[in-house]
């Protein structure tokens, strides 16, 4: 995504585990976050996790309005009046065009990470007005492919997580023999950090516990 030091990155689907992830690795790499979430009850993870500003989008059109002229206040006042350098989408569905698209300064980057809300058409039109580059992002494939890249991109987040600038975050974990509930966790958007599925029953916690 091209961030550096003072980027201002803009993360949806902001209180799972990817979401809060993200927000620690922005804020470690030195650029200032705007979190994103769907309901009010959600705002608390990732503002715990040092996110500058939360907001919420909701689930309908009258609410992404709202969020989209709230996001364009919240990246003045953060010093970007022509928006956020990156946004690091897990939702897509009709909030891409209806906000995402307004969100991002001209010639910056919207990062697919994944669709929580669906799929839907992008117009390659309005990409071009906007002066928006939108990429997919699958680890695995670039893994494989870039290996020396990788070992260093490795090696940085394991230096933020000897300093503390990243923490794990385990939300749930369950033993295998209960994997469909925490299945159920990502069905019903309940998971809040990373919901772990543990193959060994050696001093493991019990079904459903919190760490």
């Amino acid at each position: 995504g091209g961030v550096t030091n003072g980027s201002l990155v803009l993360v949806d689907g902001a209180s799972g585990g990817v979401g809060m992830a993200t927000i620690e690795l922005a804020k470690a790499m030195g650029a200032k976050v705007i979190a994103a979430v769907s309901s009010s009850q959600k705002v608390t993870y990732p503002r715990s996790v040092g996110a500058d500003m939360v907001l919420c989008y909701g689930r309908d059109t009258s609410s992404y309005k709202k969020f989209k002229s709230a996001t364009k206040r919240a990246a003045t006042e953060l010093g970007h009046p022509e928006g956020v350098d990156l946004v690091v989408d897990m939702v897509q569905g009709d909030l891409f065009e209806a906000a995402l698209l307004s969100a991002v300064r001209p010639l910056g980057k919207i990062c697919l990470v994944g669709f929580t809300a669906g799929q839907k058409p992008i117009r390659p039109g309005i990409l071009l007005v906007k002066e928006v580059a939108v990429v997919g992002s699958l680890w695995g494939r670039w893994a494989a492919q870039n290996t020396e890249e990788h070992r260093i991109n490795v090696g940085e987040i394991l230096n933020f997580l000897a300093s503390g600038a990243i923490k794990p975050r385990v939300d749930r974990i369950f033993p295998l023999e209960s994997f469909d509930k925490a299945f159920e966790l990502f069905e019903t958007n309940q998971g809040r950090g990373n919901t772990v599925v543990c193959f060994s029953n050696e001093n493991a916690p019990s079904t459903g516990s919190r760490l």
